[in-house]
Formats: C-alpha cells, sequence, structure tokens
C-alpha cells in the first residue's frame, strides 16, 4: 500500500503536468492568432498595395485615354484628365476645376444639360447624346457626350466623358451637300429638286398658289463640247447657273436636271400668272453672249413650261410635261419656249409609238423609198432622182419622213435607216441604168447622225460597189444647218467623198446659216433652193429678188442650182428665164415607187 507521500508527489507531478499541457496550449494558440493578425496585417497591406496600384492604373488609364473625362462634385468639377484639358482649351490663366459641367454646355443646350445633371444627381443613368459644347476660351464644337451618376469619397458626383466629332459632322455635311447638290455648278441635283418641287408643292397646295415648272434645254451644247472642249463647256454651264439665279426671286428654284438641262421652279403668289416678260426675261438670260477662254460663245435654249395644278398634282407629272413642251419648242425651231397644252400629250404618245415601232420597220419590211424626178429647165430630159424615205406604219398608216426623222436621230436608228437607203438608192438607179433607161443621178439626203457617223464612207463605198453604180450618179444632199454644225470635220468627210466622185449638193439652201464664206469652202457640186422660196414667186417680190441672187451665186462658184417644189408654169417660166438649171416638183411629177417611176420615165425619155 503506498504512502502518503508518494500519493502526495503523484499528485504534485500530475497537476504539474496539466499546467504544462495548458500552457502549451495556450502557446500554441497565442502562436496561431499570432500568425492570423500577421496574416491578415500582410493581407491587409497587399490590399492596400493592390488598391493604391488600381487606383494608380485608373489614373493612368483615365490620364491616357483619347476622350476627355470629368468628374464633378457639388456641381464644381475636382478632375479632369489630359485630353479634357486639351479639349476645353485649359491654359494658365483658364482652369476646368472650380467649373461646373453645365458652363461648358452650348447656349442652345443649357436647359436639356441642366435638366440631365438633376436627374443624374438623382440615380438616373442617361445615354450618349450629341451637344455642341463650350470651350473656356468661348469657342464651340460638336461632342459626343456621355454622363455617369457615381458615388466618390462619400458624396454624389457626375463623371462626363466627351469625344470631339466636328471633323465627323463636317464629313457628314460634306457628304449630304454633295448627295444633293450638282459638283459642277453647286445648284440643287436631280434628287433635291424633286424635294424641293414636292415641297414647293405642299406649300403652293395650302395656300392656293400657282407654281410654274420650266424645263430649259440647251442647244447645240454638244457642239460646243465637242469644238471647244469640256472645260469651256463646263464654264459656261456655271456662268450660266449663276446668270439664272441672278433673275429669279429668293423662293424660286433652279437646278440642274442633267447634262445642260435645268428645271426652274417659279413659285407664284395669290394673284401672280405667269406672263412672257418672265419668260422673255429666261430666254434673253439664255441667249446673253459668253466670253470663256477668249472664246465667243453664242448661246440658245428650248423652254418648255407646265403649271401646278393645271397641268399635274405631283413633281414627276409636272416634269414630264414640261419636258414635252419644251421639245415642242425645239421642234419648233429652237431657242423658243411653249407652254405645255393637252394636245402635246397626245402628241408625245404618238411619238413614243412610232419610236417604239421604228426599232422594227426595217426588219418588217415596213420602210420604203419613193423618187422624184429632176428636169433639165432648158431641155426638159431628166437628169436625175431624189430618193425620198416613206414608212408604212401599221397603226398610223403612211408616215413622211417630217414625222418620224427628227425621233430616228434622237433614238440612234438614223445610222441603220440611212445606210439602208443608201444601199437601196444606188441598186435601184443601178437597175434602172441595166434596164435601159440612161445613166441617172439619185440624190440621197443625210443627217447629222449620219455625217458623224465613223463608218460613212465605208458604208458608202460598200453601196457603191455592191450595186456597181458609178460614184458620179450618187449625189449627197445636205442642210446648210448640218454642214455648220462642224465644219471642219464636215469638211474632211466631204473631201473624202468627193475624191471618189461622189456628187455633194446644198440642201434647203437658205434657210440655214447663208454664209456665202463658208459655201465657198465646201467642196460642192449643187445648190437647191429652199421650197419656200418657190412657193412666194408669184405673191411676194421680195422672193423673184432672193431667188434671182442665189441662183446667181451659185453660178458664180460654178455650182449647178435646182429648185425644188414647183408646182406651176409661173415659177418655172421665172426659174428658166433667171437661169435655174433643174427643178423638181408636181408641176411635172411627184414622188413614185419605183415601178410606177420606170413606166414615167419610159413615157418621158
Amino acid at each position: 500500500m503506498p504512502s502518503s507521500a508518494d500519493s502526495l508527489e503523484a499528485l504534485q507531478a500530475r497537476r504539474l503536468a496539466r499546467e504544462i499541457s495548458a500552457r502549451e496550449q495556450a502557446e500554441a494558440l497565442l502562436e496561431q492568432k499570432s500568425l492570423e493578425l500577421f496574416n491578415q496585417a500582410l493581407d491587409r497591406e497587399r490590399a492596400v498595395v493592390a488598391l493604391r496600384e488600381s487606383e494608380e492604373r485608373y489614373r493612368l488609364i483615365v490620364e491616357l485615354s483619347p476622350d476627355a473625362i470629368v468628374i464633378e462634385v457639388d456641381e464644381k468639377i475636382i478632375f479632369s484628365n489630359s485630353a479634357a484639358r486639351i479639349l476645353f482649351a485649359e491654359s494658365s490663366s483658364l482652369s476646368l476645376e472650380g467649373n461646373s459641367l453645365l458652363s461648358l454646355a452650348g447656349p442652345s443646350f443649357k436647359q436639356k444639360t441642366q435638366e440631365e445633371l438633376h436627374r443624374l444627381r438623382n440615380g438616373h443613368n442617361l445615354n450618349e447624346s450629341e451637344e455642341v459644347a463650350v470651350r473656356l476660351d468661348g469657342t464651340t464644337f460638336e461632342v459626343s457626350v456621355q454622363r455617369v451618376g457615381l458615388s466618390y469619397k462619400g458624396k454624389t458626383a457626375v463623371q462626363m466623358i466627351a469625344r470631339d466629332i466636328s471633323s465627323r459632322k463636317q464629313l457628314e455635311q460634306q457628304l449630304a451637300y454633295q448627295a444633293t447638290h450638282d459638283g459642277l455648278t453647286g445648284i440643287p441635283n436631280r434628287n433635291r429638286l424633286m424635294e424641293m418641287l414636292r415641297e414647293a408643292l405642299n406649300f403652293a397646295d395650302r395656300y392656293q398658289f400657282p407654281v410654274w415648272v420650266a424645263f430649259l434645254d440647251l442647244d447645240r451644247f454638244k457642239f460646243i463640247n465637242d469644238h471647244y472642249g469640256h472645260r469651256v463647256g463646263d464654264k459656261l454651264l456655271i456662268n450660266l447657273t449663276r446668270r439664272l439665279q441672278g433673275i429669279l426671286r429668293k423662293t424660286d428654284i433652279v437646278g440642274r436636271y442633267g447634262g445642260d438641262e435645268f428645271i426652274l421652279v417659279l413659285r407664284g403668289g395669290p394673284d401672280d400668272n405667269m406672263n412672257a416678260v418672265m419668260v422673255e426675261r429666261i430666254m434673253e438670260t439664255v441667249n446673253e453672249p459668253l466670253i470663256i477662254d477668249s472664246h465667243y460663245l453664242k448661246l440658245s435654249g428650248s423652254l418648255g413650261l407646265a403649271t401646278y395644278p393645271a397641268d399635274g398634282s405631283n413633281p414627276d407629272v409636272l416634269i414630264e410635261n414640261a419636258d414635252i413642251a419644251m421639245y415642242r419648242a425645239k421642234e419648233s425651231g429652237r431657242n423658243q419656249h411653249q407652254f405645255f397644252t393637252r394636245e402635246m400629250n397626245q402628241q408625245h404618245q404618238e411619238r413614243g409609238q412610232i419610236e417604239s415601232a421604228l426599232f422594227n420597220a426595217l426588219e418588217r419590211n415596213e420602210l420604203f423609198l419613193e423618187y422624184q424626178p429632176q428636169l433639165d429647165v432648158q431641155s426638159g430630159r431628166i437628169k436625175g432622182v431624189e430618193a425620198l424615205l416613206r414608212w408604212q406604219h401599221p397603226e398610223l398608216g403612211l408616215l413622211s419622213p417630217a414625222r418620224f426623222i427628227n425621233i430616228a436621230e434622237e433614238c440612234g436608228m438614223i445610222v441603220r435607216i440611212g445606210e439602208w437607203v443608201i444601199h437601196q438608192a444606188c441598186q435601184q438607179c443601178a437597175d434602172w441604168e441595166r434596164a435601159g433607161l440612161g445613166q441617172l443621178r439619185v440624190a440621197v439626203n443625210l443627217s447629222v447622225r449620219q455625217l458623224d457617223a465613223n463608218g460613212l464612207f465605208g458604208i458608202i463605198e460598200a453601196a457603191l460597189t455592191a450595186s456597181g453604180l458609178a460614184p458620179a450618179c450618187l449625189e449627197l444632199e445636205l442642210t446648210e444647218t448640218l454642214m455648220m454644225s462642224d465644219l471642219e470635220r464636215t469638211l474632211t468627210v466631204l473631201h473624202k467623198l468627193r475624191a471618189i466622185g461622189v456628187g455633194i449638193a446644198v440642201d434647203d439652201f437658205g434657210t440655214g446659216y447663208s454664209s456665202f464664206a463658208y459655201i465657198k469652202r465646201l467642196p460642192l457640186d449643187s445648190l437647191k433652193i429652199d421650197q419656200s422660196f418657190i412657193r412666194e414667186l408669184e405673191e411676194n417680190e421680195d422672193s423673184h429678188i432672193i431667188v434671182r441672187a442665189l441662183i446667181q451665186l451659185a453660178h458664180n462658184l460654178k455650182l449647178r442650182v435646182i429648185a425644188e417644189g414647183v408646182e406651176t408654169k409661173f415659177q418655172y417660166e421665172f426659174l428658166k428665164q433667171y437661169g435655174c438649171d433643174e427643178i423638181q416638183g408636181y408641176l411635172y411629177c411627184k414622188p413614185l415607187l419605183p415601178a410606177a417611176l420606170e413606166a414615167w420615165l419610159k413615157e418621158h425619155p
């Protein structure tokens, strides 16, 4: 049995062991807590460093941002990056800080900006917008702006991000201008013109005012371009535009419809009428000569007018009807004006019908030639015939050249038709010669398009070769106007034709330029006196003088004289008395089909 001393010692040992264990546990716990505190302190330090680095990075990003960034607290700017300082023209004497965001808004945007800032300070966010801003020096510019509400050091703040868009806006304006204005003259182009005309009609409809639409087309502008160059042609269009703007009122409109075509929109008042005075002012403006690059240019134009609401209720119809009236002015001799009428519209529709059918007329064998004899005045012998084109239209019946030749020229068919006429006429004349009717001369009319065509000489050579007709038996008739349209080119072509023996005649002499100096330069064989002078011989003494002078002029130039449209004995005797060489007309024979003319020729050898 253990003694009491042993028991006491064991008890103390256990107590000591418990104390040591408790102390070790406390030290371990203290060490753990110290480590935790150290780690927490280290984490806090890292967080502070990270935050400092994040703030530095943010500040660096903000500072290097190409967009202007500004922060406002209590309606005062407390921060701005370098882009903002540059954008808003900060200087040593002008600082952004201390100003308000409202002070940077343009005058017309003050109210809007103030309302937006109020909403932002109350927790509402706004989308990006485009505005006009004011720099510190007072100048204005266009910006794209985004404002955001945020908290800054416990206070409500507003951050503004702005970007200068002045260059973009300027480019947009330039593109918009180019899309709506003519690049040469600066006046509204076709698209903008239609918009402006529509607006004018809406206004006129509201107040019951009239509007006049005038379609102006310059005559012979292609000749000016070809002869003097496009640079001169462009300057001409610019000068004419300024002149037209000078005579129109501010409420009127002038636009370039295309090429050498202009549209004038003339607004009327409650008592306005389009009178002859205004039309004459427009025509006089067009006709006034111009001197461009030392070239003296005399312009003329054809003007067609349509009235709103009488001639149409929308821009398309009014311009179409003014265009129809303009074409009537051209057909009436150019350099004239015409008001649209319902009859013109019917004729325009017929014109479309003719043009559509003309493209197939050759293939359908609807075109044919008639021939009218040309008689020697002194001997009465048949010297030649003139080939005259006719068209048996399937719906409109028999058409004379006056009904369709101009249309054929404008739509480009005249070259094909002209080639066919030359081949037919040469072949027919050769056939008559082979039939024993003698060697006749056949006259064929040429148009301006044929003279311009590069293949004319080849066409004539091919027709002569295919038919076997002698070149001297073919005579080409050209009007004065056609010859003078491009004199140098005309001379080149005619000399080339004359070199192979083809004859050249001036048709309708006395109705065109009548420039004797030009006539003298041309390689001509004969001159045809226009029938308008022949018709007036019995009624007008002046016609006696003109015809005698023309005959004498031609003979002095060693040209043969042919009078067309001879219908009476008096005309024949007058022409014979004054030495006219040949005549053609109904007095002796109307134009006939080949078979009928062959029979006539056999009866009148």
